[in-house]
C-alpha cells in the first residue's frame, strides 16, 4: 500500500511539475488548464482515498512550486523563493 501512494504520489509532483513550468514560460492556456486538471484529479482521488490529508496536498504543491521557479530561475536564492511565493499568496 505505501509502494502505491509513493507512486500516486509522485505521479502528482510530476504533474505539478509539469503545470507550473508550463505557466512559468507562458504556454498556451489550453496545455496549462489541462495540465492543471490532472494535477487537480490526482489530488483529489488521493484526498478521496484518506491516502493523504488537505494539510498534506497543500505542502506539496508549495514544495512544488518553489522546486519550479528554482528550476526556472536557477540564479535565484532561497530567499528570493521564498518573497516570490510570499507575493503569489498575498496577492
Amino acid at each position: 500500500m505505501k509502494a502505491d501512494t509513493d507512486r500516486l504520489v509522485g505521479t502528482l509532483r510530476g504533474k505539478l511539475h509539469e503545470a507550473f513550468m508550463a505557466r512559468y514560460h507562458g504556454a498556451a492556456y489550453a496545455r496549462i488548464a489541462r495540465a492543471v486538471g490532472y494535477a487537480d484529479g490526482y489530488m483529489q482521488a488521493i484526498l478521496d482515498a484518506g491516502l493523504a490529508t488537505q494539510k498534506d496536498m497543500i505542502a506539496l504543491v508549495v514544495s512544488e512550486r518553489q522546486k519550479a521557479l528554482h528550476t526556472d530561475h536557477p540564479a535565484c536564492g532561497d530567499d528570493a523563493v521564498r518573497s516570490a511565493s510570499a507575493d503569489q499568496h498575498a496577492a
